[in-house]
């Protein structure tokens, strides 16, 4: 049976409100909490339809903000760069699969940081590339139903189209390294968001999450 690891964003404070406790002074036992958060983790994974039927949550990684601030942003940071990557590999699979849309003129900077620039520059050519696809369609829907299926003959093209949604959409999949427990999302907040809710006096945490299969 393989296991999927899966990093998740957790607000202390909305761990607490879900089970109707005050703010901790520290003074709650380390069982009472896991067992609280679990059960917090468990209801916001399992709301979405494609979630495991299994979680469990590898306590001895767990990283908070304010005591760890390296490791917390470290694994931030590593979870954008392999959305980063993903992104890469979709984009030129495309762009090889539909030269005439021109994006043989874009430079996507494939680096390690996966930082503003380079995420900035993955959307730009998301844009060029769906354009041309919206504007294939909408030519093609002119000349009736019977032009439009040429566009999207090639099984690839779904398969990247595909590919493409998913990692663009904020749902929670079986390939998801990272979910927003409390936006019940996979989409990292931004590091200004982050620093705002910890300068507002947040505990955020980090939780590995092995997900096993249904």
């Amino acid at each position: 049976m393989e296991h999927d690891l899966m990093w998740v964003l957790v607000r202390e404070v909305e761990v607490l409100a879900s089970a109707g406790t005050q703010l901790p002074r520290r003074i709650h036992a380390e069982a009472e909490w896991r067992a609280r958060c679990s059960d917090y983790l468990r209801t916001r994974l399992m709301c979405h339809a494609g979630a495991p039927a299994t979680t469990e949550v590898i306590w001895p990684l767990a990283c908070r903000a304010r005591e760890e601030p390296d490791a917390f942003w470290a694994i931030v940071q590593r979870v954008r760069t392999a959305f980063d990557h993903a992104l890469v590999s979709v984009l030129n699979r495309l762009c090889e699969l539909l030269p005439e849309a021109g994006t043989d003129q874009m430079e996507i900077p494939f680096g390690a940081d996966g930082d503003v620039d380079w995420q900035e520059a993955l959307f730009a050519m998301a844009s060029v590339l769906l354009t041309y696809l919206a504007d294939r369609l909408v030519e093609d829907g002119d000349h009736g139903e019977a032009a439009q299926p040429a566009l999207f003959a090639a099984d690839a093209v779904h398969d990247a189209l595909a590919d493409l949604a998913t990692l663009l959409s904020d749902r929670l999949t079986e390939q998801s390294a990272f979910f927003d427990a409390g936006a019940r999302s996979v989409r990292v907040p931004n590091d200004s968001t982050l620093k705002s809710a910890l300068a507002a006096g947040e505990q955020l945490l980090l939780l590995p999450v092995r997900r096993v299969g249904a």
